[in-house]
C-alpha cells in the first residue's frame, strides 16, 4: 500500500525493483514505526516518509547492501528529526479532555508520556534483577544488547543501524554481557 503510493507519487522508473524489494519488509517496518510512534497513523506517516527518503537515495545505494538495516537507520533518523522538531514547537493543550482508545495504556507512563520500545520490552521481562542489570548498563551497551537480544538483529544489522563498525558491536556485546553477569552475580550473593 505505502510502496504503491510512493511509486505513483514520484512516477520515476529509475529503480523499478525498489517496490519489489521493500514489499516483504513492510510489516516489520510498520511494527518498528509503531514502536516509535505508539499511534497507527503516526506510524504510517513515519513509514511513508522513511520509504520516500529511501526511494530518493536508492540509486546511490551500492551493491551488497542490507536493505532492512538501511531502512531502519533512515526511520530512526527521521523519527529523531521529527522528535527534535516537535520539541522546538510550543506546547499545545486541548480545551476538553480527549481519550484515545486506540493507544495501548501499557505503553504509557503515569504522567501520560510514551515509553520507548526498549522500556516496553523491559517491562515485559519478568526478572527484575535482569531488568535492573540491563538498565544499569551505559546507553551504548544497553542499545546494542537490546537490538541483538530483544529485537533479534544480527551484529551486521546493528552495526548498520547504529552506524558503527561490526567489531564495535561485537565488543559492546561482550562488555555488556560481562557487566550483566557481574551485576547478576552480585545481586544473587
Amino acid at each position: 500500500m505505502t510502496t504503491t503510493v510512493i511509486a505513483d507519487t514520484l512516477g520515476d522508473e529509475r529503480r523499478p525493483d525498489f517496490a519489489d524489494e521493500v514489499k516483504p519488509l513492510l510489516t516489520d517496518l510498520h511494527r518498528r514505526a509503531y514502536a516509535y510512534a505508539r499511534d497507527n497513523s503516526d506510524a504510517e506517516d513515519l513509514v511513508q516518509e522513511t520509504l520516500l527518503r529511501a526511494y530518493r537515495a536508492f540509486d546511490r545505494l551500492g551493491e551488497n547492501y542490507q536493505l532492512m538495516p538501511w531502512l531502519l537507520a533512515i526511520m530512526r533518523n527521521t523519527w529523531i528529526s521529527r522528535y527534535r522538531a516537535a520539541k522546538r514547537r510550543p506546547s499545545e493543550s486541548l480545551v476538553g479532555e480527549f481519550l484515545d482508545t486506540h493507544v495501548d495504556t501499557a505503553s504509557r507512563g503515569a504522567s501520560g508520556e510514551t515509553w520507548s520500545a526498549e522500556d516496553v520490552a523491559l517491562r515485559t521481562v519478568s526478572d527484575p534483577e535482569l531488568v535492573a542489570a540491563l538498565s544499569d548498563l551505559p546507553e551504548s551497551l544497553r542499545l546494542t544488547m537490546y537490538y541483538t537480544a530483544i529485537v533479534g538483529m544480527s551484529c551486521r544489522e546493528v552495526s548498520m543501524l547504529m552506524d558503527i563498525p561490526k567489531g564495535t558491536v561485537m565488543s559492546r556485546l561482550h562488555r555488556g554481557r560481562h557487566q550483566m553477569r557481574r551485576a547478576l552475580a552480585s545481586h544473587r550473593s
